[in-house]
């Protein structure tokens, strides 16, 4: 990506911004990404599962994800 395009549009107010334009790259994929294949061994794919599964289930979260009460 050599440089960003910018797009010129109008806010709610009808103020004219400048607007990111497109950044992905052309073309299409060439197809489906499977995450085991990312990850080489064994200990690394449970590590990644444990990760997503504690993100979701746990009770022990931190800072940001952390909820005053519970849902």
């Amino acid at each position: 990506m050599a440089e960003y395009v910018y797009e010129e549009k109008e806010d709610f107010e009808g103020k004219k911004v400048k607007v990111l334009g497109p950044t992905y790259d052309p073309g299409k994929p060439e197809g489906a990404a499977d995450w085991k294949e990312k990850l080489q061994t064994n200990a690394d794919r449970m590590g990644y599962l444990r990760a997503a599964l504690r993100y979701w289930y746990s009770s022990d979260w931190f800072g940001s994800e952390k909820r005053k009460q519970d849902a």
